[in-house]
């Protein structure tokens, strides 16, 4: 898939990643830093910004990837752009809205993300970024 075809896609599935569609106060718990908390199978260490225009960003010591997503019900639904694939990635929020949960078909093992600003950072036996180290994502192409 060509880059230029990829952004067409995202571009076409962007309106409906919109918070507008689904009602913006009940998402704006979603907005902000997500940091790994929980992470069994030992990845590679990333964290994610949810914007509240539907667009994001994984972010990792060495790359950032961007993503949409939109929300249904606890659910969260990425599509990410990786090196020119659209990856489909589902995380569930906890009942609390503090933790997204992301299950691996592949390991059976579920990894963990919590906002930075939840004091949930103690108990995480993953902590990247460091919480003295807000990550600072670059902002999108096109982005004001």
């Amino acid at each position: 898939m060509t880059r230029g075809l990829l952004l067409r896609t995202l571009a076409v599935l962007l309106p409906f990643a919109a918070p507008a569609a689904y009602g913006h106060d009940q998402h704006d718990w979603l907005f902000g830093e997500w940091l790994l908390c929980e992470d069994p199978d030992g990845s590679p260490k990333d964290a994610l910004q949810f914007n509240s225009d539907g667009t994001g960003m994984v972010v990792r010591q060495d790359k950032q990837t961007e993503f949409v997503h939109r929300r249904s019900g606890d659910r969260v639904e990425m599509l990410a752009n990786a090196n020119g694939y659209a990856i489909p990635i589902d995380m569930t929020a906890s009942p609390e809205r503090d933790k997204l949960l992301l299950y691996s078909d592949k390991t059976g093992s579920t990894s963990a993300y919590i906002r930075r600003d939840s004091g949930l950072m103690e108990s995480c036996t993953v902590k990247w970024p460091p919480s003295n180290n807000s990550f600072k994502p670059t902002p999108l192409r096109g982005a004001a």
